[in-house]
């Protein structure tokens, strides 16, 4: 059974909201690439394509355009302290969206990155935010029916509305049949929760996230590591039931293409992470995501690996020590050339792009330049942590 894209539009006006974590790491190796001959390349100063860039709204560098630059793409899990690999202080996570926003970033999903649609303004850099496990602070409602404003996509949302131009999502990696409080965003155990309740809870939670231009993503039945499965036959049934269990809370034409590994193990025949079946009907997931390995490749780079995505757990200094890494070394950073037409890359790097990603786009050569390096983000205000 082949499913329909369900394309959610990082310009949409619901966009304002992001949340992570949960209680799942993931670490893996990485393997293999995309390759393919460069696109039609097309001199520098030639005319820009019909469609409009993006409205430039918020901070952005002067840096120039680098469309085959690394994606920072973070693992989040939970928020609470002591931070670690899998919690995030609250005040840091609000920390790291306004580091993130005056350095030029905004965020893109992994499905965005799949197909190459990265539509940003000049100036900017993607960055992809994922959030594992579906845990109880990632997105909970308060008793007068509020988003708690402690919760990640609280947090995310009102972050949103106080800065222009941060109108993206994140992909969320879902765990269906974990226990509480990775059980589906739950707010308390199955067990003293009415089924039909919790269901619905389930599906006004997943339909908030769509409408603000979220992604969700496939994280197994119930965390249980693929590389421990009896056979292919187990493997297969966490995997495709895990996606079977997620389908029935999303619309019918929106097709879940990403899966993370939980704790980046792969099944033995690795194969079944990125096809495969159960109970009759076939998934196939376009990306994979590992839990460790650094910045991501560029989508448009031939060596960009989607089964295989290198992902970076957010915990203490790591985004603070790679921010620092793209200020003293701009080159490697991926810098958007304002025109989602055109993949803009250093001269002599034009035979880097892969064509199964640059349809339809033009390639364009950019001169090394002396621009400035990436404005230096102000730390947000400390914020006392959830209780």
């Amino acid at each position: 059974m082949t499913r329909h894209f369900l394309r959610m539009r990082s310009g949409s006006p619901f966009s304002a909201l992001l949340f992570l974590m949960a209680f799942a790491a993931c670490g893996s190796d990485s393997s293999g690439g995309e390759g393919g001959a460069a696109a039609d390349s097309i001199p520098a100063d030639s005319a820009q394509s019909a469609s409009e860039p993006p409205h430039a709204v918020g901070p952005a560098t002067d840096l120039p355009p680098n469309e085959l630059g690394e994606i920072m793409v973070l693992e989040y899990h939970r928020l609470g302290e002591p931070e670690s690999e899998f919690y995030r202080s609250v005040a840091n996570f609000r920390s790291d969206l306004q580091r993130l926003y005056e350095g030029g970033y905004r965020p893109i999903t992994v499905r965005q990155m799949l197909e190459g649609d990265i539509n940003l303004p000049q100036g900017t850099s993607p960055v992809v935010f994922t959030i594992d496990d579906a845990s109880t602070g990632q997105f909970y409602y308060l008793p007068d029916g509020s988003i708690d404003p402690n919760s990640m996509v609280g947090i995310w949302e009102a972050f949103a509305r106080e800065n222009p131009g941060w109108d993206g999502g994140a992909t969320w990696c879902v765990l269906p049949a974990a226990e509480h409080p990775s059980n589906f965003f739950s707010e308390k155990p199955d067990r003293e929760i009415p089924r039909e309740q919790r269901e619905a809870a389930i599906k006004k939670k997943v339909d908030h996230l769509l409408a603000g231009g979220h992604e969700i993503c496939n994280h197994t039945l119930y965390h249980a590591r693929l590389d421990s499965a009896s056979g292919d036959a187990q493997a297969q049934e966490w995997i495709g039931r895990g996606e079977d269990s997620i389908q029935v809370y999303l619309p019918a034409d929106y097709d879940i293409v990403t899966l993370a590994l939980p704790l980046g193990m792969w099944p033995q025949n690795r194969e079944l992470a990125v096809r495969g079946s159960y109970n009759g009907s076939a998934y196939e997931n376009e990306g994979v995501l590992e839990v460790a390995g650094g910045p991501s490749v560029s989508p448009f780079d031939r060596e960009f690996d989607p089964h295989s995505i290198d992902r970076m757990p957010v915990s203490p200094n790591v985004l603070e020590r790679q921010l620092a890494t793209y200020d003293s070394t701009p080159a490697r950073r991926y810098v958007s050339d304002g025109d989602a037409n055109v993949i803009s890359v250093p001269a002599g790097g034009e035979g880097r792009v892969a064509t199964n990603r640059s349809t339809g786009k033009q390639v364009r050569p950019v001169a090394a330049s002396a621009a400035a390096p990436a404005p230096a983000a102000q730390p947000a205000a400390a914020t006392p942590p959830a209780q």
